[in-house]
């Protein structure tokens, strides 16, 4: 097996033809050279150099052997590139799930101002229902997840948690549209309604809220929602990260309904804690993202 020392004291002899030069280039004494350079051979199983009275001259054997060092060097040199590329969080892998309330405009922005498109990031995201979140970060196979959560989960650890009111999209003309500040669920009874599935759409049922109460319309995600409202003329509600997104794409108003159960999320992660570098990086943009929107919610 060749050290680094011999490999480094092999090319610097071979680039100066000199044992002497190849000290002063490596501000090592000449004995010292030498004595390196003669385990090396002995290493090697065959002379590398002809001595001469000024002096060395190459064997073949040298010059076949130098070209292989050279490539072991290349790859050395390529490797403190990434370990430097790695440590400034320019590499690696970045792997996390998320619900589609996230898909819209949270993971999109986070990935944006990480510049990802840029670096030697390989990102595996994945979009799932709360439940296969929890369950798969709780197997420890994703470094990130955000799920909309009715009790905190156990054997994770929580990075970020709130909850919102829930919002209802409305194009500008429509008569709820001309209030202010958050409305209530009696402001909705005139009016067909599609919520989510489960606390929302139950509570418009269990208070017979809604002018379509006796055949009610609920979707799995405000994404859903919100599409079936567009093509059937109905109010949708709906999580406040897939309101903004709405909001910035078509247009319309959104408003807080403010005596329905609240929209609860989080963001975790595996409790053995071996997020890397860009893991943390993207956990903070992440839960910046979120804060921001929540702000714009509370002004709506």
């Amino acid at each position: 097996m060749f050290t680094q020392k011999q490999l480094e004291i092999f090319r610097t002899v071979m680039a100066t033809r000199s044992v002497s030069g190849a000290a002063n280039r490596l501000n090592l004494s000449q004995p010292s050279v030498s004595r390196i350079l003669a385990d090396l051979e002995r290493a090697f199983g065959a002379p590398l150099f002809q001595r001469r009275s000024k002096g060395v001259l190459p064997t073949p054997e040298a010059e076949a052997f130098l070209e292989e060092v050279e490539r072991s060097f290349a790859a050395l040199t390529k490797l403190s590139e990434v370990a430097a590329q790695i440590t400034r969080g320019e590499r690696g892998v970045l792997s996390f799930a998320t619900i589609t309330a996230a898909s819209l405009e949270l993971v999109p922005a986070t990935l944006a101002r990480m510049r990802v498109a840029e670096k030697n990031i390989s990102v595996a995201w994945q979009i799932k229902s709360s439940n296969w979140v929890i369950d798969i970060a709780r197997s420890g196979t994703l470094r990130t997840g955000f799920a909309n959560l009715l009790h905190m989960p156990m054997g994770m650890h929580i990075l970020h948690e709130d909850s919102a009111p829930h919002m209802c999209w409305l194009p500008r003309d429509h008569a709820l549209a001309r209030k202010t500040g958050p409305l209530v669920m009696e402001d909705l009874a005139p009016y067909p309604l599609v919520g989510l599935l489960g606390q929302v759409s139950d509570e418009f049922t269990l208070r017979n809220i809604g002018a379509n109460s006796g055949a009610p319309l609920g979707a799995e995600t405000s994404i859903a929602a919100l599409t079936m409202a567009r093509a059937c003329g109905i109010i949708p509600i709906v999580d406040i990260f897939t309101a903004h997104f709405w909001v910035g794409e078509h247009g319309g108003i959104a408003r807080l309904i403010a005596d329905l159960p609240y929209y609860r999320y989080a963001t975790f992660e595996p409790l053995d804690g071996r997020a890397s570098l860009i893991d943390r990086t993207f956990q903070q943009i992440f839960i910046e993202e979120q804060t921001r929107i929540k702000a714009w919610a509370d002004t709506q």
